[in-house]
């Protein structure tokens, strides 16, 4: 127990959560190991990250001068980290099979808005304005690493780390939220996926934007049935979820990069419905997170620590 508690101390509850979360997988792989696709080679791969994980945190905290490579793994492991668990769950999402939920979601947002947001908006459509919008929609991937090396570069690692766990748990927390309320998003339930780009033209861009985003979804190229393919993460929305955190962070650490993020997360908010890959309720939900994510941070650090 002595040797367990060396290795644990030096946690953070950014690490704590990622190691709950990859016992979480683990677990989830281990009882439904008959039916989970490359589940032996998910599960031993989990193993391995914990190791590394409490490896980083032990050589990191423990040393007096710890190497620019320790440095820079312990902060930044979150980047792959997320990325990994992400297909993690599509491997698990596609081999267990749950319902999908797409038909109860629109049948919220009609019964709210008396008609449907994407069909609604489809009014607006502008090829410059489906090229802005797409690009706002594909920067929430460098926009994370972005804003962490605003703080990592700046020395500002304390802040850093409160960066990390506020991503790990609303990241995380989605992830399993995925599994519970799997659905695709309303390109496939109200519109025809292999029309949207006739529907939805851009200009340069967009194509090779859409196609680098259906990759990342696992969706193969010129496949007649994408929805039996792609990831089932449009419930709640990560893309509203880390603009906003992005920008209650900016404004947390008093950062200039704040007024760039409050449009930003405004045109986001547009860019998920307009671009066909949310309907609102999932954007309802993804602040439901934010909140529930903000109170556990607040519990953890105390409303007044940065």
């Amino acid at each position: 127990m002595a040797g367990i508690r060396h290795y644990l101390q030096p946690l953070n509850p950014a690490d704590i959560t990622a190691v709950v979360m990859l016992l979480i997988m683990s677990a989830i792989l281990a009882i439904f190991n008959t039916a989970i696709s490359f589940f032996y080679i998910f599960l031993p791969i989990n193993v391995l990250l914990i190791y590394i994980i409490l490896k980083l945190a032990y050589l990191h905290e423990n040393s007096l001068n710890p190497s620019k490579l320790i440095m820079t793994l312990r902060y930044w492991y979150g980047v792959p980290l997320i990325l990994l668990i992400f297909k993690e769950i599509y491997y698990i999402i596609f081999s267990l099979k749950p319902i999908d939920i797409d038909n109860f979601l629109i049948k919220i947002d009609y019964s709210v808005f008396g008609a449907h947001p994407t069909q609604w908006i489809y009014r607006f459509e502008n090829p410059l304005i489906t090229e802005f919008l797409q690009i706002v929609y594909v920067f929430y991937y460098p926009m994370i690493v972005i804003f962490g090396l605003q703080l990592y570069l700046k020395g500002r690692f304390e802040e850093f780390k409160y960066t990390m766990f506020v991503l790990f748990f609303s990241f995380f927390l989605s992830y399993l939220l995925y599994i519970i309320f799997p659905a695709i998003g309303p390109r496939f339930h109200l519109h025809n996926f292999h029309s949207i780009s006739e529907e939805l033209p851009g200009l340069f861009l967009t194509e090779p934007i859409r196609d680098f985003i259906n990759f990342g979804e696992s969706i193969p190229d010129d496949v007649p049935d994408p929805e039996f393919y792609v990831q089932r993460d449009a419930m709640p929305s990560l893309h509203v979820i880390s603009a906003f955190l992005i920008l209650y962070l900016a404004e947390r650490f008093k950062m200039k990069s704040f007024y760039f993020y409050l449009p930003y997360f405004i045109f986001m908010l547009i860019a998920t419905v307009y671009l066909r890959y949310h309907y609102v309720v999932d954007l309802i939900g993804g602040m439901l997170v934010c909140g529930f994510t903000i109170l556990i941070t607040n519990k953890i650090y105390g409303k007044t620590q940065s």
